[in-house]
């Protein structure tokens, strides 16, 4: 799913962590997200939303809620006290749809800048989209489609052309923008969403995957996950085919609400969930849309991106998220390094390369933890870890490849669900030529050079330097006979 993103040999990074701070207007909330960021590593350390609810009533009046306007000043008053504590490097302000179309907006600005000191941004509709698409390839680079952004007044759309921004437009589909004063009609507001979008150039002749970014569709998904049983509760890209979020999607708009679900999954956006739903329908329908991929990324983490240098912007983010999961002393990390070229044409009968060398750096995740549940703790930490650039089946291959290097046959009902046999075979692979260089080498990077690990024909060889020969051990030949085994070879320890 995911296209290969260019790699950079650039300079080794700075090791400390440099914090931004994102603050985001919207019509409907206001957010403050404080970021470590190192490379193109963005890790949240502090998320606070407040429902200010400022595009509530601009359709009729054209002014700023004015309830929505006090909650505002107070948050933003809170937000700059916090990105002072957190010693914020750099701070990053804008405002939305909403503060962009109300009469009153500049007003609204001006009184922020007086009372807090804060100089907001007000982004244009293009602006939006950029930033959105943007976001959504910080998560999952390389990819073709469209991206949408809902917020509380708008939907940003943008298209995504090989990994890279490629035109975007801005509607008035947000729910703010859809309410009525008799409340949600389906009728009335399909008919707007669908005039709305009827010439939309960003869905003419179909979309294959529509990437979905906005905390109503987040909602939807969730409300999705709990009534498909999804084996993996994570919402980052997370997928589901069109025609069947379609049915969820009917639901949601018409009698059948699945009110208990909304209530526990969306909370105060509730009122908010047949909108969006809607919204979402439109987009389908009219762009005989194939898959729908839910994005955590979006503007926020789009204008961070912004602020990287070039070579930053050029990493693969998974390589760069492992970087900033990495723990260990340098002595671990540079043998998960030197793993990845040490497996040669090994490593190939694995997983794709992309996969295969990072789970060679993460060879050590399960390591601290106890070992009669070194590869169920291994399991869990790297199909939940935080790292952008992968999809579900993704996930599930790493993790079972570092489950499979601390215990054999290791198997998981993820793992399971997601995968094909096939797959789930060459990361158990993968997990058995990663415990053969482990025991040999006792995790050392220089170690592992005192051997090469060769795919002769249908034979496994690992080819010993003569300095080498103490560390061939009886579970050093054990390890490598079941590494051989996995991959359907033969095995022999050559000098």
């Amino acid at each position: 799913m995911l296209g290969q993103a260019t790699r950079t040999k650039a300079a080794p990074r700075v090791a400390r962590w440099r914090r931004v701070g994102v603050i985001d207007v919207g019509s409907n909330s206001i957010r403050l997200v404080v970021y470590d960021v190192r490379g193109r590593a963005m890790q949240p350390r502090f998320n606070e939303k407040v429902l200010a609810g400022l595009g509530r009533g601009l359709n009729s009046s054209g002014k700023l809620n004015k309830d929505g306007v006090e909650m505002a000043v107070s948050a933003l008053s809170r937000f700059m006290a916090i990105t002072r504590a957190q010693q914020v490097d750099t701070l990053i302000a804008f405002a939305t749809a909403a503060v962009r179309e109300a009469s009153d907006g500049p007003a609204f600005c001006e009184r922020v800048k007086k009372e807090t000191g804060l100089t907001l941004r007000v982004l244009s509709g293009a602006d939006e989209a950029r930033y959105s698409a943007q976001g959504v390839l910080v998560g999952t680079p390389g990819v073709n489609g469209v991206a949408g952004d809902l917020g509380g007044s708008s939907l940003e759309l943008a298209i995504l052309n090989k990994g890279h921004y490629d035109g975007g437009s801005t509607y008035p589909l947000g729910p703010l923008a859809l309410e009525g004063s008799s409340g949600f009609n389906e009728d009335k507001v399909m008919a707007k969403v669908r005039d709305a979008l009827a010439g939309s150039p960003e869905l003419k002749g179909g979309v294959d995957t529509f990437f979905a970014v906005g905390g109503a569709w987040r909602s939807i998904a969730s409300i999705n996950m709990e009534l498909s049983r999804a084996p993996l509760h994570i919402l980052q890209n997370y997928e589901v085919d069109a025609k069947r979020l379609l049915e969820l999607l009917a639901e949601l708009t018409g009698g059948k609400k699945h009110d208990g679900l909304v209530a526990e999954v969306a909370k105060r956006r509730a009122p908010t969930i047949p909108y969006a739903a809607a919204v979402l329908r439109g987009v389908i329908e009219i762009g005989k849309v194939k898959s729908v991929m839910i994005s955590s990324y979006g503007v926020r983490e789009g204008v961070v991106f912004d602020t990287l240098d070039e070579a930053e912007r050029l990493e693969d983010p998974l390589d760069a998220g492992i970087d900033a999961m990495a723990t260990g002393d340098e002595t671990e990390i540079g043998f998960g390094r030197a793993l990845a070229e040490w497996l040669g044409d090994a490593g190939k009968l694995t997983l794709e390369p992309r996969l295969m060398a990072a789970a060679c750096r993460l060879v050590d995740t399960g390591s601290p933890h106890h070992p009669d549940h070194r590869a169920d703790t291994a399991f869990q930490l790297v199909s939940q870890a935080a790292l952008p650039g992968l999809i579900h089946k993704d996930r599930a291959a790493l993790a079972l490849a570092v489950a499979n290097r601390f215990k054999k046959n290791a198997s998981y009902p993820i793992s399971s669900a997601l995968l094909d046999a096939e797959t789930q075979k060459k990361a158990r692979a993968l997990g058995s030529l990663m415990r053969l260089a482990a025991e040999f080498s006792g995790r050392s990077a220089d170690l592992l050079k005192q051997a090469q690990l060769k795919v002769d024909g249908k034979k496994l060889e690992l080819k010993v330097a003569s300095a080498g020969r103490a560390l061939v051990s009886e579970s050093v030949e054990r390890r490598l006979q079941q590494a051989a085994a996995e991959l359907g070879l033969t095995a022999a320890v050559v000098s």
